[in-house]
């Protein structure tokens, strides 16, 4: 098919071709690595936020390139390509996502005990944890959302009440997975498939319990500022 990229070592290893689970693992381990560098200079909990925040940015950094540019065509057959992983894949990446907050809990409890330029640091490495922990979740979910549509004997996702000319594009099904994320519902996509229901559920009480963490988060940051 025209515009798929051939399969050069990047595209088999993190790109186009790549199984989720060989996706996952690489930048797992590039985050390992980072996390080991910065042990011997800062906390262990401190090293492991930014190992996780370096293995969420290269994990962005390979899918997206991905989902933009995917028109129906290439989406229906990424996401029908077969690819036994990505359950695994998608458990891992969310679960990691939702333990980081331990990890932004940490950093901001530290962040109330310092001053000046450690304070503002330390609050900036919270917060781009908070961003990319959330974005890393919505994506993965995007990617989800795409798997059972496209596998779908129920009519899956129409959107506006009618299927979209062509199939959806993951640019489409990014709109549902974010709309959950920032309002815990669907908006004018209509859900045939009680599978897909199932997980629009799962993923809407994660969206809510990020969103209490978040508020909860900033509490307890203002009251460190006021002090």
């Amino acid at each position: 098919m025209k515009g798929i990229p051939t399969k050069t070592l990047y595209h088999r290893s993190l790109g186009w071709h790549a199984p989720a689970l060989r996706r996952a693992v690489i930048v797992a381990s590039i985050g390992l690595i980072v996390a080991l560098a910065l042990l011997p200079f800062m906390a262990w909990e401190l090293a492991a936020v930014g190992g996780w925040d370096t293995a969420a940015l290269a994990f962005l950094i390979t899918v997206w390139p991905i989902i933009v540019p995917a028109d129906g065509s290439h989406t229906a057959l990424l996401a029908r390509r077969e690819d036994e992983t990505r359950g695994t894949a998608a458990v891992l990446l969310v679960g990691a996502g939702v333990t980081s907050l331990l990890g932004v809990g940490f950093t901001l409890s530290l962040a109330g005990r310092q001053g000046g330029s450690m304070r503002i640091l330390l609050i900036g490495v919270a917060t781009l944890t908070v961003l990319l922990s959330w974005t890393i979740v919505h994506t993965v979910f995007t990617l989800r959302y795409a798997d059972l549509h496209f596998g779908s004997t129920a009519g899956g996702i129409g959107f506006g009440g009618e299927s979209v000319p062509g199939g959806p594009t993951y640019r489409d099904l990014a709109y549902v997975s974010f709309t959950i994320g920032m309002t815990y519902q669907v908006s004018d996509t209509a859900i045939s498939d009680p599978r897909i229901r199932g997980t629009v559920l799962s993923h809407a009480i994660l969206s809510y319990v990020f969103g209490v963490v978040i508020v909860a988060g900033g509490v307890n940051l203002l009251a460190g500022l006021a002090r």
